[in-house]
Parts: structure tokens; C-alpha cells; sequence
């Protein structure tokens, strides 16, 4: 049976300081999965591992395309998966696959990398003992409404993901959330920012053109707690 290995990389999606351990690991591994074309192709060249076999894995796979993947790994002793950037399937698509994996008898290893989970929380200044990391809000308006009511009745610290797109839309559909908020954007990377406040004067300070990776933190304590 396979032995898969689930790979953290940079969260900024800078493969060029892959650390040794990585680089050794994915040298062994005759398969690797990524979730595109373009990303997996420039880890593999800064992994020095082109000869290995690339096969894909997104939030556009499909069940029976989940199923073959399962059973091409079974051709293999090690198989290597990777994020576009981050830890794999931690609100990135593959969390499926790995159960499947599991269920098929597959040994599962993790690579630990970066979070930008953590990372947000660590620059926050919020208490994060206990978090409640929610993920991506819904589209659809009235499940997104609940979503966000949830976030505003939780008593612990909520983390919130989104498309980079969006920004501006997930702060005015929080703004009724009367609570301390971090958005931190572009972690990691040279132009890194982290806006404190509440929802709306964060809107007043972000650009208009706004559109970067970015993860809202936010506190469990509103603005009239200590």
C-alpha cells in the first residue's frame, strides 16, 4: 500500500525555499498531485523532481475523477500532495481524498507547513487558547446571512477565509458585527498588512482596488468589553 504525503509549502506560493526535508521526500515520491497545471509544474522544477508523474486534484474534481486518482495511487510506494500554497485540504480542496485514502487502507504522513490560519491568529493580538476556525461563508444569500450570524454569536475568536476578489464584500456583510476585527492580508509576503478595528473603518482604510489573499480574525469580545 501507498504511502501518501500531505505537504505544507510557503503560503505566499513561493516554491524557491523548499526546506531540505520536503526537497528529500518528494525526490522518493513517483507521484504528485497539485491542485492546477501552472502551480504543481513550478514545484516540481524547484523540487528537481520532474520525472515524477503530475496527476491533479481541485475543487472542480469530480467523485469518479477522486476514485481513479485513488487507484492510480495504488501504483506507487510514495505520493506527495500539495496546495497551490499552505497546508492541503485546511479549507482547500483534497479533505475528501484523504478520507478516501484512509478508507482504502492507504498510510497518510503530514508534512507540516505554514498556516495562514495561525499566522493571522499570531498577528491578531486576539485570544486564541480556543478559536473557531469557520471556513469559507457561503454564496447563496440566505445561507450567508446564518453564516454570519453565527460568527457574530460565537464566544470564541472565528477565523473567516475568502476569495481575494471579495474583500470589501465579506467586511460590509460583517458590519453589523459590533466586535474587534484583524484583516490580515497578503501574509508572508513583502506587502503583508494587518488592519485592526471595527468592520467599517477597516472598509475606510483598505484600498478600493483591494484584491490580495487575505484572513479575517474576528475577536470574541466586542468593542464595549474590556
Amino acid at each position: 500500500m501507498p504511502v501518501i504525503y500531505v505537504a505544507g509549502t510557503d503560503i505566499t506560493g513561493d516554491y524557491s525555499n523548499l526546506p531540505s526535508h520536503l526537497r528529500e521526500i518528494a525526490s522518493s515520491c513517483g507521484l504528485v498531485i497539485g491542485e492546477d497545471r501552472k502551480n504543481l509544474g513550478r514545484f516540481v522544477a524547484a523540487a528537481d523532481i520532474r520525472s515524477a508523474e503530475q496527476m491533479f486534484l481541485n475543487e472542480h474534481s469530480l467523485k469518479r475523477e477522486k476514485d481513479f486518482l485513488i487507484e492510480v495511487c495504488a501504483e506507487f510506494e510514495q505520493v506527495l500532495l500539495i496546495s497551490d500554497a499552505g497546508t492541503p485540504c485546511v479549507a482547500d480542496p483534497g479533505y475528501d481524498f484523504i478520507n478516501m485514502a484512509w478508507k482504502a487502507g492507504y498510510k497518510i504522513v503530514s508534512i507540516p507547513g505554514p498556516s495562514s490560519i495561525t499566522a493571522a491568529l499570531s498577528v491578531s493580538g486576539y485570544f486564541a487558547e480556543s478559536f473557531h476556525f469557520m471556513g469559507f461563508p457561503p454564496k447563496e444569500k440566505d445561507k450567508r446571512k446564518k453564516f454570519f450570524d453565527r460568527v457574530d454569536n460565537n464566544r470564541d475568536t472565528v477565523v473567516i477565509m475568502e476569495r481575494p476578489y471579495v474583500v470589501h464584500q465579506l467586511l460590509n456583510d460583517v458590519v453589523f458585527i459590533d466586535k474587534q476585527m484583524s484583516l490580515s492580508v497578503n501574509l508572508g509576503m513583502q506587502d503583508e498588512a494587518t488592519y485592526r478595528g471595527k468592520a467599517k473603518d477597516i472598509l475606510k482604510t483598505i484600498p478600493e482596488d483591494m484584491k490580495a489573499p487575505f484572513v479575517l480574525v474576528v475577536s470574541k469580545k466586542r468593542f464595549k468589553e474590556d
